[in-house]
């Protein structure tokens, strides 16, 4: 039950790409995510009833980095950088926070996660790059856009540890503080030119309400209750679902490099997940042996 409302997300914020495009032409990156998570605090707080409580540091991390943080290096990255740099830059997230609890958690790592991840990872690079084997490099966007990947693992620890991250209460503190730590960056974004057109408000109500309202309570109980590892590695299928999404919109089948990039991103992840596994059965009958 817990697995489909993670690949819910997955759909979800995969299309979140269309609809970011289409608001981001009227108003400034960073004024369009204040406003995309202001609208998602007045839905959360709908639902809620109530101002949930927001003095812990990891509720406050977790808010700092996985909004403010996050959408601050995607959105300044994309002014320098290319969006096919972003796609594949970005989504480097579950490779690095594999690495990070490896080093950092001390967590089991073996050769064959590594390798599975890797395997993803190539999967949503052929996706991306369609059979253009060309990047353009620009070392300012492109490390800009890392800090998003790493923004991710940083927010992914942090809602790990912090209490009732997969509740609407949680999910509504976490994004009160991304909200108003976002407001001294868009204090100094230029704002020249804002349009409210249907197109732009149905995009922000979608991208508020349902990417930023429905999908972080839906990831976060992911996050808990099936592992912070398998969710992650989902993030891989997300730009599949934007490229097919995108090739549905446009009327044009999906081609020889999204077909065969998805069996990568599958075969990756199923892989990386099977090991996963026998670590835990593995880890489970050591410590009934101990006992």
């Amino acid at each position: 039950m817990y697995k489909v409302l993670i690949w819910l997300v997955v759909l979800f914020w995969g299309l979140s790409f269309v609809a970011t495009r289409i608001v981001v032409m009227s108003i400034p990156p960073l004024t369009a995510a204040l406003i995309r998570f202001l609208i998602a605090s007045f839905a959360l707080f709908l639902v809620n009833r109530k101002i949930p409580k927001l003095f812990n540091w990891h509720t406050f991390f977790a808010g700092f980095w996985g909004i403010t943080m996050y959408f601050f290096f995607e959105n300044s990255g994309l002014v320098y950088s290319y969006p096919t740099n972003a796609s594949l830059i970005v989504s480097s997230a579950p490779i690095l926070y594999t690495l990070f609890t490896h080093v950092v958690q001390k967590k089991r790592t073996t050769l064959i996660q590594y390798l599975s991840s890797l395997m993803a990872f190539f999967g949503v690079a052929i996706v991306i790059l369609n059979g253009r084997f060309v990047l353009k490099v620009n070392p300012i966007g492109d490390i800009l856009l890392l800090g998003a990947a790493v923004a991710w693992v940083f927010y992914t620890y942090h809602v790990e540890k912090m209490p009732q991250a997969d509740s609407i209460e949680g999910v509504f503190a976490i994004t009160i503080w991304g909200f108003l730590t976002l407001i001294p960056f868009v204090a100094f974004e230029n704002k020249s030119s804002l349009s409210f057109s249907l197109p732009v408000v149905a995009g922000l109500l979608y991208l508020g309400i349902v990417c930023s309202g429905i999908a972080y309570v839906f990831w976060n109980i992911g996050l808990k209750r099936v592992g912070t590892r398998y969710t992650t590695n989902t993030i891989y299928f997300i730009p599949v679902v934007t490229s097919v999404a995108e090739t549905i919109l446009l009327k044009n089948p999906p081609n020889l490099y999204t077909i065969l990039g998805g069996c990568f991103v599958i075969l990756g992840l199923w892989l990386f997940n099977l090991s996963e596994s026998k670590i835990i059965v593995q880890a489970n009958c050591k410590e009934g042996g101990e006992k």
